[in-house]
């Protein structure tokens, strides 16, 4: 039976969620073709019909999920007057650090990348790059764009450092990990501050 466009769109859009999802919880090598498959309600056959190999569909999976997490970011645009530490603090939330299928994709990500393919590093990158000209861009509200673009890539690789470290150390030692958060979220916003006025 042939399947119609938009069925064959449901179908790629439910591989491509599962995988992101499946990719965060169990990593690259522990999330399978099968098992994306069958989390996404379809069939290997379905899954080979959209994607060549996992590679391709993480490659997808990687660029769709970073672009989500910049539209979440993006909706912070503009709710305080000091839109960088508004996402500092969305970013730096308990809730985050539990929620590791719905998570960043760059706090689970980022160790695993050096040993995928070309496509999934390049989608990786790219969706990375954003993130941090959005954290730029409120930065340079509050400061030069030298200070800001400098921030930025400190402050968006130093948050996904965060979310990881906290995670990893939270399974054995609960207080250590929220007193890292609380050490981030205190020294992050500091750096969303202006630099003082020099003479």
């Amino acid at each position: 039976m042939k399947v119609n466009k938009a069925k064959l769109a449901e179908n790629r859009a439910a591989l491509i969620g599962a995988a992101a999802r499946l990719l965060k919880q169990k990593g690259f090598e522990g999330a399978g073709v099968v098992e994306i498959s069958a989390t996404a309600g379809l069939t290997q056959g379905a899954f080979y019909g959209q994607f060549s190999n996992k590679s391709a569909l993480a490659a997808e999976a990687c660029r769709q999920d970073l672009a989500s997490g910049y539209e979440e970011w993006s909706q912070k645009r503009g709710t305080s007057d000091n839109d960088a530490l508004a996402y500092i603090e969305h970013y730096l939330r308990r809730e985050h650090v539990e929620d590791l299928a719905g998570g960043c994709p760059m706090a689970s990500y980022s160790s695993e990348i050096v040993r995928q393919d070309d496509d999934v590093a390049l989608a990786f990158t790219e969706g990375a790059d954003k993130m941090i000209g959005l954290m730029e861009a409120a930065l340079a509200e509050r400061m030069s764009p030298e200070a800001a673009r400098s921030k930025a890539l400190f402050l968006t690789a130093a948050l996904a450092g965060v979310i990881a470290m906290t995670r990893a150390t939270g399974k054995a030692d609960r207080a250590l990990a929220d007193e890292m958060l609380r050490a981030a979220l205190r020294e992050a916003g500091l750096l969303t501050q202006a630099p003082p006025l020099t003479h």
